[in-house]
C-alpha cells in the first residue's frame, strides 16, 4: 500500500510540474510574440513616417518631372499600415525617378537604415514563430504566421523592378534551378 501511495504521489507531482511548466512556457512565448510584433509595428511606423517626410519635402520643392509628382501623390494616398506590393512598387518608381533626375535626398541613408531595422525585427519574429516548440503554441494565437520582408528596394541606388524580380523568384520556387539575384 505504501508503494502504491508513493507512486501515485510521484505521478501526481510530475503531472502538476508538467502543467505548471507548460503554462509558464506558454506565457513566455505569448509575451515574446507580443513584444516582437509590437517592435515590428514600431519599426514600420518609423519607416513610413520618414517616407511621408521625404514625400512632403519633395512635393514642396519645385519638381519638373510630372511622373515623379504623380508617384509622390500616389504614395501619399496609399495606406501604409503594413507592407504591400503596391507600396513597394510605388517606392521603386519614386527611387527610379529620383535617380534619373540625379536628385539626391538626405533621406536615402535614413530610409535604408529603417528598412534594415524593420527587416531584422521581421527576421527575429519569423524565426521565433516557427521554432519548435514555439510554433505549437503560436499556432493558437492571434499573431500572424509571418511578416513580409521589404527587401527589394534600396534607396539611392538603381534597383530591379520588384514585379519582375518577384516573377523570377516565383518561377525559381516553382521550377528550381539557379536562384535569381
Amino acid at each position: 500500500m505504501k508503494i502504491l501511495k508513493g507512486c501515485l504521489i510521484t505521478i501526481i507531482g510530475f503531472v502538476l510540474i508538467c502543467v505548471v511548466g507548460y503554462y509558464l512556457y506558454r506565457n513566455s512565448v505569448m509575451s515574446n510574440l507580443e513584444s516582437s510584433s509590437k517592435n515590428i509595428e514600431e519599426n514600420w511606423k518609423k519607416y513610413t513616417e520618414n517616407i511621408n517626410l521625404r514625400n512632403e519635402k519633395l512635393i514642396l520643392e519645385t519638381i519638373k518631372n510630372d511622373t515623379l509628382q504623380h508617384y509622390l501623390k500616389t504614395s501619399k494616398n496609399i495606406e501604409k499600415k503594413e507592407f504591400s506590393r503596391e507600396f513597394e512598387y510605388i517606392e521603386y518608381k519614386i527611387n527610379e525617378k529620383l535617380m534619373s533626375e540625379n536628385m539626391e535626398t538626405d533621406f536615402n541613408e535614413k530610409l535604408n537604415s529603417n528598412v534594415d531595422v524593420y527587416n531584422q525585427s521581421v527576421r527575429v519574429y519569423n524565426i521565433y514563430r516557427v521554432t519548435f516548440p514555439n510554433s505549437l503554441i503560436a499556432r493558437k494565437t492571434k499573431y500572424p504566421k509571418s511578416f513580409n520582408y521589404f527587401d527589394i528596394i534600396r534607396y539611392g541606388i538603381e534597383n530591379q523592378n520588384p514585379k519582375e524580380k518577384r516573377r523570377k523568384v516565383d518561377n525559381w520556387i516553382k521550377n528550381g534551378g539557379i536562384r535569381p539575384e
